[in-house]
């Protein structure tokens, strides 16, 4: 591990030969160490695309996968758009409280289908909106995520998953 490049509270980064893997908490963490990667090597590594991280749950004799708890706030003028955008990514939404200025919403979706949510759901909302996500549980893998414009793929990595392991890794190269 290159101790001196990780933020174990955020993100960690670990040396495999000439590459590496960062393993971040989510995907502003990840975008923070590719930065900080990128600067301390002088923008001489090569980031591929981002793996979410399944694994073999042994009571259940199945491959399992992260599902995340989503709370969202967004002014009303971008509500309409922000629950189409969900519905795309098979986001189950559990309530949607009408506050006076806002619609705050809460869901579930497998995490497969959510990066670059809180990205697209800030742009849309031209940074009045806010997006938190958390570990809500491991369910039975299913084969494909929902929506065929996310290109992520997801591996297998044999551990049981633990509430605090991190979810999102990306492979990089020099």
């Amino acid at each position: 591990m290159v101790d001196w490049l990780s933020r174990p509270d955020r993100f960690l980064v670990v040396c495999e030969g000439t590459g590496g893997l960062i393993f971040a908490a989510d995907e502003c963490f990840l975008e923070e160490a590719e930065r900080v990667i990128a600067s301390a090597h002088r923008g001489g590594v090569v980031f591929r695309k981002p793996e979410i991280h399944t694994c073999i749950d042994s009571g259940l004799d199945a491959l399992v996968e992260p599902v995340m708890f989503l709370r969202i706030k967004v002014p009303h003028a971008y509500a309409r758009e922000i629950l189409a955008e969900l519905g795309l990514r098979g986001v189950r939404i559990l309530e949607q409280d009408m506050q006076a200025y806002d619609l705050v919403i809460r869901g579930e979706g497998r995490l497969v289908n959510l990066p670059g949510l809180a990205r697209m759901i800030n742009s849309v909302g031209h940074g009045s909106a806010a997006v938190w996500t958390w570990l809500a549980r491991y369910e039975r893998a299913m084969t494909t995520s929902v929506d065929p414009r996310q290109t992520e793929s997801r591996s297998a990595n044999g551990k049981a998953p633990s509430p605090s392991s991190p979810l999102h890794s990306q492979r990089l190269t020099p």
